[in-house]
Order: C-alpha cells, then structure tokens, then sequence
C-alpha cells in the first residue's frame, strides 16, 4: 500500500509541476520575469535578448529578458516538455501539434501561432514525432 501511495505523490508532483509558475533570472541575477510554465509556447534568441512567447486570454504576449537560451534552459530542466529544437529556438511541446518541411529543414506549427518555428538538422522525423506526443 506504501508503495501506491508513492506512486500517486509522484504523479501529483509531476502534475503540479505543470501548472508551476516560474521565475526566470538574468545571468547576472538583477532582472527576471515571472511566468505559468503551463501558459509557455517558446522561446527565442535575438542577440543577448530572449524572447518570451506565452499564452494569454488576449493572445500571444512577449516577454524580454536579456539571457542565453542555455541559461533559460539550465533553470528550465525540471520540465521535459521544455526542448530546445533550434540553436535560436526552445518550444514548449505541448503546444505543438504538426511537422512541416522535408529533410532540408523541418518546421514546427501551433494553433496558437502564426509563425513557424525552425527545427535544427540534428532531430530527424521519429524524434520530432515522439517530441510531440509527449
């Protein structure tokens, strides 16, 4: 029985994680901003600036952040879900749901956005697949 209710703490955890609301530093520690992990669609990297994508009531807003995508990424580990799928590109799987493009260069789409975002040479077709049914 102490095993069950193991497992079902650590399902709940796992949950909860989801619907955490996260705080992301800047590499020096004086900014940061404040986000739902579960409201998250992607990230992207102009120069040192990062851009946040998320999902509101009113559409898509932008957040920035002067960071690396691979520091975000480092304070982002606990989430699976969270890939970097481009050397400019982290994405929220959840969000997306097709594969376009051939082996020259895939792209992925969301409902919730317009644009597509570019996926590195490195992921072939199964993994982006399974990147997506997660």
């Amino acid at each position: 029985m102490l095993i069950v209710n193991e497992k079902l703490l650590k399902k709940e955890k796992k949950y909860n994680k989801i619907i955490d609301e996260i705080t992301i530093y800047s590499e020096n520690k004086k900014e940061k901003i404040t986000i739902h992990i579960d409201k998250l669609i992607y990230i992207t990297i102009d120069g040192n600036y990062a851009s946040f994508f998320l999902d509101t009531t009113n559409g898509v807003k932008e957040l920035i952040l002067r960071n690396t995508l691979a520091n975000i990424l480092k304070q982002l580990k606990d989430y699976p879900f969270i890939v970097r799928c481009h050397k400019s590109y982290i994405i929220n799987s959840l969000f997306f749901n097709k594969i376009k493009g051939n082996a020259r260069g895939y792209f992925l789409k969301s409902k919730n956005i317009e644009s597509k975002i570019p996926v590195s040479r490195s992921f072939n077709k199964k993994e982006l697949v399974d990147l997506l049914k997660k």
